[in-house]
């Protein structure tokens, strides 16, 4: 078996049914990112917060929008025009759909060493990340997007990998980093997890869940 073969002309290879990932870099970032961390401490201070994938840090309730001001409400109708962008009702007329969209959000304040549990967001269709703050680490604190099909794919040899024809290789797994000012959208049923960071200050950062609902 050759581990190293050239581009044939006859051979087509399709990569099919992608998991969109999309990543903004919002223009209006820097007038959201002060008034959004002005609101979470504030919130922080009067509110011990929720458990749920969270480990040593802080998760707010999932009433952000009615607290987070206007920034918050901002963040959230650029989030909703780039998931609007990338969804279609396959059956509805054209420019139209038989959905409306509605969301949550919730904060997460993560002190060094803090992280977030492999999981998922049952009930949603898309699911989003801003990041407010790294924390100062720029070595970790990654975002880790998990393949949904693992391990199936490496179960009989775990140290292979697909490559493309670019010579790409195709883990398991996939990181971001926690970038202030980027947006990151996925598919709510994709697994994901945030690694622990060592920067001096909290890595904050703002989730969102987008909710499809019939419309009447």
């Amino acid at each position: 078996m050759n581990f190293n073969a050239e581009s044939d002309p006859n051979i087509k290879l399709n990569l099919l049914f992608p998991t969109p990932v999309i990543e903004v870099d919002l223009p209006m970032a820097d007038q959201l990112i002060e008034p959004l961390r002005s609101a979470i401490y504030a919130n922080k201070a009067a509110s011990k917060g929720i458990m749920r994938s969270n480990i040593l840090g802080w998760h707010s309730d999932t009433k952000m929008l009615e607290w987070g001001g206007d920034a918050a409400a901002v963040l959230a109708m650029e989030t909703m025009k780039v998931c609007g962008r990338y969804t279609s009702d396959a059956v509805a007329p054209k420019g139209q759909s038989r959905y409306e969209m509605g969301m949550e959000m919730w904060a997460n304040v993560s002190p060094a060493g803090a992280s977030n549990q492999l999981h998922a967001h049952p009930s949603s269709y898309w699911s989003a990340t801003f990041y407010v703050d790294d924390g100062g680490d720029q070595e970790d604190g990654y975002f880790v997007a998990q393949d949904p099909r693992f391990p199936t794919n490496r179960m009989n040899a775990a140290d292979l990998l697909f490559v493309d024809d670019d010579g790409h290789k195709h883990g398991s797994q996939h990181r971001m980093a926690p970038t202030p000012g980027k947006l990151v959208i996925f598919p709510s049923w994709m697994l994901h997890s945030v690694r622990p960071h060592n920067g001096p200050r909290d890595r904050i950062s703002i989730a969102m869940n987008i909710i499809a609902m019939h419309a009447r």
